[in-house]
């Protein structure tokens, strides 16, 4: 559960804006490398998956998500998955995401994007597919080929325009789900890919935009002062990831003075 936790204060932290130093990317990258799951732990895992072991390429090869009894954790925006196959693979992907990050040189970390890449190619959802989950799990592949292999266009594309396609489509509401994406999640990746992609796809959704960013603000209102809510906390991080994602627009700044001043 530890490694659990280290995930998401780090992507917290990432969200807020809040400074990550070196000796807590250190700390935290280490922890990470410790954690990998033993291979008869990831065995076992892909039998109860009902898969091959010997041929899977569906499921986690370093990290299986900590026991919880019966329940899921959540992602790292909030959002709790239904399947196996999201709550896996975004455990997994996010992690070396953050060792992407912090410790692009270490050996083992280059081994494991190399694996991990190769792996998703064989997937259904590495390569964009509409059916259930498999929507959000390729948004954790889109954010961890935006982080280890940002210059492979053909491949980000590939996941990019369809994903973009539907969330063009999303209606002009407050949902923490829309056409199967979790919103939040799916705004996250536009701060992680090129700009010029994300603006040109968030520009035609800034009437939306602002006015998440208002029921955000209105929400974090509400808020219950508790500071072990994870409630609270995952609130607070939906209003700074639409904020993140409204900075990136040429007119990003005028859009949020608007909303300061409307909520």
């Amino acid at each position: 559960m530890e490694t659990y936790r280290m995930l998401m204060e780090m992507n917290r932290k990432e969200v807020l804006g809040e400074t990550i130093t070196d000796v807590e990317y250190e700390e935290a990258a280490a922890l990470f490398l410790k954690g990998t799951c033993a291979r008869s732990d990831i065995l076992k895992y892909k039998k109860c998956m009902g898969v091959s072991p010997e041929t899977d390429h569906l499921y986690p090869d370093y990290y299986i998500p900590p026991y919880n009894g019966s329940r899921k954790l959540r992602l790292i925006q909030g959002y709790l998955p239904k399947t196996n196959l999201l709550y896996a693979n975004h455990y997994e992907l996010e992690i070396i995401r953050f060792l992407c990050k912090a410790a692009p040189e270490n050996e083992k970390v280059k081994e494991m994007i190399s694996h991990t890449l190769q792996r998703l190619r064989h997937t259904c959802f590495g390569n964009f597919c509409a059916q259930g989950e498999c929507l959000a799990a390729g948004i954790s592949v889109l954010r961890l080929l935006a982080a280890a292999q940002p210059d492979d266009s053909e491949w980000i594309d590939k996941l990019w325009n369809p994903l973009g396609a539907i969330f063009l489509s999303f209606e002009n509401r407050k949902a923490s789900v829309q056409k199967g994406i979790p919103v939040t999640y799916f705004l996250m990746v536009l701060t992680d890919i090129d700009h010029e992609k994300a603006r040109a796809l968030l520009s035609q959704k800034k009437e939306w935009l602002s006015y998440l960013l208002v029921r955000g603000k209105r929400m974090t209102g509400r808020l219950t002062g508790n500071q072990d809510s994870e409630g609270d906390t995952f609130r607070i991080m939906e209003e700074s990831i639409i904020r993140n994602t409204i900075g990136i627009l040429p007119d990003g700044q005028e859009i949020l003075g608007q909303g300061m001043a409307l909520s």
